[in-house]
């Protein structure tokens, strides 16, 4: 399964969210590998150092920024289980090629993203990707703070989903404080370091659980 993360602007969430997903997709005993195109390669340089503190298990990460992406991907599937993209924030060939070859794309925003018209390049690029792609699924998931969004933060979150062909918004809202960057210096994850925040780690579980768990049923 081909998941790709793509969010609008540099500190989207995209690296968290990809890094997360990929650490818990290896912990449940699949191969995976996660793809960063984006060309600072923010999830490269968070699995080197997971690499170098020796913190198990060990994510193979591969930098694909070219536009040759979609043409990798088609011998990498046949090697993985698993591929997890982590997309730069803008129009770029290989984020358009990781959404033509994608199953779904996880889209982490905040409540202060939801402006239709900073967003309208990421709504053009959804919605023009399931031209090629039509079974293309798109999971909004809110990355935030401590607080949850207020009813009228939610309603414009829905609204920007709405806007996106085959969208749903995930039921669970990541608080993480600083969420939008990998901690490169210790090579942990969200997901890994309950004693730090439990809640956030919990919610990168159970977003997890939606990605691969539950929309893989439902499509079987």
């Amino acid at each position: 399964m081909i998941v790709a993360i793509a969010g609008q602007g540099e500190d989207a969430g995209n690296a968290i969210v990809a890094a997360n997903l990929a650490l818990l997709r290896a912990r449940a005993g699949r191969r995976v590998l996660l793809v960063d195109a984006d060309p600072r390669q923010p999830a490269g340089a968070w699995s080197r150092k997971r690499f170098a503190e020796g913190l198990k298990p060990n994510v193979q990460t591969e930098a694909i920024t070219g536009g040759d992406l979609g043409v990798r991907l088609e011998s990498l599937e046949r090697r993985f289980h698993d591929i997890v993209i982590n997309t730069e924030g803008r129009d770029t060939p290989a984020g358009r090629a990781a959404l033509i070859s994608a199953r779904l794309v996880v889209v982490p925003v905040t409540v202060g993203q939801v402006d239709l018209d900073s967003q309208y390049q990421l709504i053009a690029r959804l919605n023009s990707a399931r031209m090629f792609n039509p079974g293309l699924r798109v999971l909004f998931v809110i990355m935030g703070g401590a607080a949850d969004p207020s009813g009228e933060e939610m309603a414009a979150v829905r609204n920007y989903v709405a806007h996106v062909m085959s969208a749903t918004l995930s039921g669970t809202v990541i608080h993480a404080q600083g969420a939008s960057r990998l901690d490169c210096v210790g090579g942990h994850c969200v997901c890994e370091a309950p004693e730090r925040d439990t809640r956030a780690a919990a919610e990168m579980k159970e977003l997890y659980r939606e990605v691969f768990v539950v929309r893989q049923a439902c499509a079987a």
